[in-house]
């Protein structure tokens, strides 16, 4: 190991979150990387106990209820997956999900697809 410098064991760290031991070259602890994205997107994650964005103050997004009912379509539908056109007289499965960002936004999102009889 001739190419490693010989201060190479001076730049280890230890997370404050989890606390696993890390090298600085390897940029940070890998801990934050499955966490759900904050309300802006660029995730700046701080704190140790209390997660928060450090450029939009909230917390990573927390899912809430979803609920599916089943529905005959009475008009035109325009299908929020490629299951194409829901007519008129049409089987429809609507999708509702909730969420939201601590200290941040509700989010909710409705998908609609055609059930096939």
């Amino acid at each position: 190991m001739s190419n490693v410098p010989d201060d190479w064991g001076m730049y280890y760290e230890r997370c404050n979150r989890c606390g696993t031991r890390y090298h600085a070259s390897e940029g940070g602890c890998g801990c934050l990387d499955d966490i759900e994205p904050c309300q802006c997107g660029h995730c700046r994650w701080n704190g140790a106990d209390d997660i928060r964005c450090a450029r939009c103050g909230t917390g990573p997004h927390v899912d809430g209820p979803v609920r599916t009912t089943i529905h005959t379509a009475r008009i035109h539908h325009v299908s929020t997956t490629r299951a194409g056109l829901i007519k008129p007289g049409d089987r429809y499965k609507r999708t509702v999900a909730m969420g939201h960002y601590p200290d941040g936004a509700f989010t909710m999102t409705v998908t609609k697809v055609r059930v096939d009889a």
